[in-house]
């Protein structure tokens, strides 16, 4: 079984659905995204995507591109953590710097109707938008329009990836199939 795995997809895929599943398997979950909302928090932010995406921008160009991956994966090594899934990975940099260390990456394809009608229905406060805003937010996040941040690319460099268009049962299979092939 591997020891550290990393999850891909855009907005709504699914990523936190699968880390449901590995932390059911005994996975210490970190997200990259928590060292972002950590920053905006210090500076008094509405924990808004806009507000969150300048905030990760800002640190990648102070920082450098993998930043948020070793500032998380400094703190799943001093912790001692054996079994890790990390999350919110947007960039071909944090990528490579994980996989460097050893994670093996899972890619979640879903069509952007999908996406949009899952987002809606968990209502997060980044979620509370319509379809064009979604689709505008989608293209920046996805093709590398906004700095930082570039799924697609990411995707290409998986180890496996999956599509997650039928039942949470056939998502979970998959993913047990992805951890039975290590």
């Amino acid at each position: 079984m591997a020891r550290y795995l990393g999850i891909i997809g855009a907005n709504g895929s699914g990523k936190s659905s699968a880390c449901h599943y590995f932390a059911a398997l005994g996975y210490h979950v970190v997200s990259l995204s928590d060292v972002v909302r950590e920053e905006a928090r210090r500076r008094g932010l509405e924990l808004i995507r806009d507000n969150l995406v300048a905030v990760a921008n800002e640190l990648k160009s102070k920082h450098g591109q993998a930043y948020l991956a070793e500032v998380v994966w400094q703190r799943v090594h001093d912790a001692g953590e054996k079994k890790v899934v990390f999350d919110s990975i947007r960039n071909v940099s944090e990528l490579r710097f994980l996989k460097e260390h050893g994670a093996y990456f899972i890619g979640i394809e879903v069509d952007a109707k999908l996406r949009f009608e899952r987002v809606q229905s968990r209502q997060h406060d980044t979620d509370k938008i319509d379809f064009q805003t979604f689709l505008g937010h989608d293209e920046r996040e996805n093709t590398g329009q906004s700095s930082g941040q570039n799924i697609e690319e990411c995707l290409k460099e998986c180890d496996r990836r999956i599509q997650n268009t039928g039942s949470l049962v056939d998502f979970h299979f998959a993913l047990r199939e992805v951890l039975l092939s290590l």
